[in-house]
């Protein structure tokens, strides 16, 4: 499988000074680490919230996620010396394709969840520690929009944007440019539990194959930012190794659900039926992919054949 020729992987080559994988693997893990880390003592005492799922926690995502996106962003620029944007921002139809990533991203929670409601056990459940719900919930879950949007792109952008776009132009083996970074998709949400690795693994396999054949991050950010908002202010599920207290509606596994259909405390992403519906996702993504890759090298054939043709050609 060929990634090289996708325009998100391409962006990578503007950079006057190319650092190895390992020291790529390091700036995302500094990045992603050092900045949560930091960021969290920050929000904390800007908010005088901890992360603990509270309005004002949330909002204080925004600085942990947004020094995040700084650490990432210094060193693009100073020293990789190339355009931020070329982490798989650069796109003229961004903005369309995040809106129908967002709405692509509330379609495919509710198949997740309707699996679950179906087959899983899943009903109406009062949940202790929800503080706001129903009509009263409606304006502070709109408000919170801009939180995931941040959350939810900085890990795209991170992740695909930078780790992705380096493993493909540096490796001849394009699985293992689209593998490793979605291992560590996986591993830094520090859910261990098999399912829920599974599932975000395969969440970054979507992600990827979508991203590269687009040619940069914004519809995966939209799923992933309508995922995450779903999953925990709209149904008040467990998710992103946290608990949010407002949400539009409760729904929950009730006792008769097996935790292996139902996900348990671990919520949607801790379920096999959303392993079944996200590996038909991954392969519909790596078709997709697929035949923009073949379209592009179509187009590049017919480039250079163009610029070899003598002038009687012409």
């Amino acid at each position: 499988m060929n990634v090289s020729s996708s325009p998100l992987v391409q962006q990578a080559a503007t950079a006057q000074r190319r650092p190895n994988l390992i020291v790529v693997w390091i700036v995302a893990l500094v990045a992603i680490i050092g900045g949560q880390g930091i960021g969290a003592v920050i929000a904390e005492a800007v908010t005088g919230h901890e992360m603990d799922g509270s309005v004002p926690a949330q909002w204080g995502e925004v600085i942990t996620n947004g020094l995040s996106l700084l650490l990432l962003a210094l060193w693009v620029i100073f020293y990789e010396r190339r355009s931020i944007l070329s982490v798989g921002l650069r796109d003229r139809r961004g903005l369309v394709r995040f809106v129908t990533g967002f709405g692509g991203g509330l379609v495919l929670f509710a198949l997740a969840l309707g699996l679950l409601v179906l087959f899983g056990g899943y009903s109406g459940n009062t949940v202790a520690g929800h503080t706001t719900t129903g009509s009263a919930a409606v304006w502070i879950v709109l408000s919170l929009i801009p939180v995931w949007i941040v959350q939810s792109s900085t890990e795209e952008i991170i992740v695909r944007g930078y780790l992705l776009q380096w493993h493909g132009l540096k490796l001849t083996n394009g699985w293992v440019a689209v593998i490793a970074p979605s291992i560590l998709f996986a591993v830094v949400h520090l859910d261990f539990h098999p399912l829920v690795l599974l599932n975000i693994f395969l969440f970054g396999l979507l992600f990827s194959f979508l991203s590269l054949a687009q040619g940069s991050i914004w519809l995966a950010a939209g799923i992933h930012t309508a995922w995450n908002m779903a999953q925990s202010n709209i149904f008040g599920l467990p998710g992103e190794s946290s608990f949010r207290e407002v949400t539009l509606f409760i729904v929950g596994p009730d006792s008769t659900g097996a935790a292996i259909l139902t996900g348990g405390d671990y919520g949607v992403e801790g379920s096999i039926l959303t392993t079944v519906l996200l590996a038909v996702a991954v392969f519909a993504a790596y078709r997709y992919h697929r035949t923009v890759e073949a379209r592009r090298a179509v187009e590049h054939r017919d480039e250079s054949h163009a610029g070899s043709a003598t002038p009687t050609d012409r």
